[in-house]
């Protein structure tokens, strides 16, 4: 497939797309060894410019009720265990992307990490789906960064990913992607630091509905996504820094979210969302919410 850069011609390509079910399960890893110890993007130091300071067990705590949130709507989670020494194990959107490819075989596209503190990662995650049958696919070195789905955002219903271009992922890597997984790929240039990853400020919600921050983006990307959304949903400045943006929506109609973003919980609703609040705060300081925590498993 191909990268799609006009916005004439996104319609087409998300119509021609291959069918694609809702999210059935998902892929976490235990935060047993969650930490800050550096900063390695804008959210991980308070006012004082000092290292924000993590509640282990509360961490836990909360991962364990986003878990079960997970399984309560439908939603297998399956869990690989975090080793110590790597703090950021946690943020599982970020060492992969997973799919089905055109015969239907699992696959997996490792990523090649930003952050040298993060590089380690990826071969427990290779380790772990070459044991669940997937076929594992190294991101080519020379493409580095690539972060996985911390920047590809899957098109509701669709074999389409919209595919953020920035500090953690070179438009070079989804050439890679849309070659690798017969996807059509929508790049779209992430110009703000706060908004180091597409999942901090692009939310899918359905195939026709989805959360964003408009700021986030340029003029180009922003007339990318009307094209391929006929409801996009503003974020607020205050909504968007509490992750709002973050959010996951696996079938259609269940959002989980962090807690206390009343002006896009409200918007939801309105639109006839069930909305799932969660309490991530230990790991917002960290830079990441619900959908950081997760891979979504084909």
């Amino acid at each position: 497939m191909k990268l799609i850069t006009n916005p004439s011609d996104v319609t087409a390509a998300l119509a021609d797309a291959e069918e694609r079910g809702p999210c059935r399960r998902v892929l976490m890893a235990a935060p047993d060894y969650f930490n800050i110890e550096s900063a390695i993007n804008p959210w991980m130091r308070n006012a004082e410019g000092e290292l924000n300071v993590v509640d282990s067990a509360k961490a836990r705590y909360q991962w364990d009720t986003m878990a079960r949130a997970y399984r309560d709507v439908g939603i297998e989670v399956q869990v690989i265990e975090g080793p110590p020494g790597l703090p950021d194990f946690c943020f599982a959107a970020n060492q992969s992307l997973t799919c089905r490819d055109a015969s239907g075989r699992q696959i997996a596209l490792l990523s090649e990490m930003a952050s040298e503190t993060r590089r380690e990662e990826v071969a427990h995650f290779r380790h772990w789906y070459k044991a669940h049958g997937f076929t594992v696919v190294d991101c080519p070195p020379e493409l580095r960064p690539f972060e996985g789905t911390g920047d590809a955002s899957r098109h509701h219903g669709r074999h389409a990913f919209w595919g953020g271009v920035g500090p953690r992922t070179g438009l070079d890597a989804w050439n890679f992607v849309a070659e690798t997984t017969g996807a059509s790929v929508i790049p779209l240039n992430l110009p703000d630091p706060r908004y180091y990853h597409l999942d901090t400020c692009l939310a899918v919600l359905s195939p026709r509905a989805a959360l964003y921050v408009p700021a986030a983006f340029d003029d180009a990307g922003r007339s990318l996504l009307a094209a391929g959304f006929d409801d996009l949903i503003a974020v607020s400045n205050h909504d968007a820094a509490n992750f709002a943006c973050n959010a996951h929506c696996p079938d259609g109609t269940h959002v989980l979210i962090q807690q206390g973003s009343g002006q896009t919980l409200e918007a939801l609703v309105k639109r006839g969302f069930t909305v799932i609040e969660l309490d991530t705060s230990e790991f917002m300081k960290s830079g990441g919410s619900v959908f950081c925590l997760k891979q979504e498993l084909p």
